[in-house]
């Protein structure tokens, strides 16, 4: 569906050229911008759409609503940050945590969950483009620090990168979003558990 640039009123498809990718590239790096500093309330295609310079309906000739452009915007994002990979898993699990405090919005979790019934392909897009990238970041972390010998060769990873990312939804949900110097205390926290006896 278009969506017309005057009312928003949504307009049946017609074929023409194929889509721009640097329109594409434009409409989700504002975006980005609009979600990591204003947050997934203030991320309508509108305010997008002169973020971008393009018109309106351009950006709803891609993204018929909101909820699917965050989608989209996320996964750009993870695109652009890969793990780290400093040599040190302890340095390389506070940068993957302090990317995930930074990036991460809950309201979007809280909005897929409430679109569920109605529209369930949205959150198993969640899980593609947001929550299992996510999760993969620190596992690549937690299995170079084994290969390493920094990290227990019996450490199980994917209970080990669930309490890393775990711990800030729970901080999230309790608190609010966790401040500047919260991923490092959490790292030291849960290192005594995942390091090797000889770290």
């Amino acid at each position: 569906m278009q969506v017309d640039a005057e009312n928003d009123t949504p307009q049946p498809r017609t074929a023409g050229r194929p889509l721009d990718p640097e329109v594409d590239r434009a409409i989700l790096a504002a975006a980005g911008e609009i979600l990591v500093r204003d947050g997934f309330q203030d991320l309508t295609l509108p305010r997008v759409a002169v973020a971008a310079g393009v018109a309106k309906s351009t950006v709803y000739r891609r993204y018929p609503n909101s909820i699917e452009l965050v989608l989209a915007t996320i996964n750009h994002l993870n695109l652009d940050e890969p793990a780290p990979d400093t040599g040190s898993a302890r340095d390389d699990l506070v940068a993957v945590l302090d990317f995930a405090r930074l990036r991460f919005d809950l309201s979007i979790t809280g909005t897929l969950l409430t679109e569920e019934r109605e529209r369930p392909e949205l959150l198993e897009s969640a899980r593609r483009q947001m929550i299992i990238p996510a999760i993969d970041r620190f596992r690549q972390v937690l299995r170079a620090g084994v290969e390493r010998g920094e990290l227990r060769s019996d450490l199980d990873v994917d209970a080990a990168a669930h309490a890393l990312l775990g711990s800030f939804f729970i901080r999230y949900l309790e608190r609010g979003r966790p401040r500047r110097q919260w991923s490092e205390g959490i790292v030291e926290t849960l290192w005594p558990a995942f390091a090797a006896r000889a770290s």
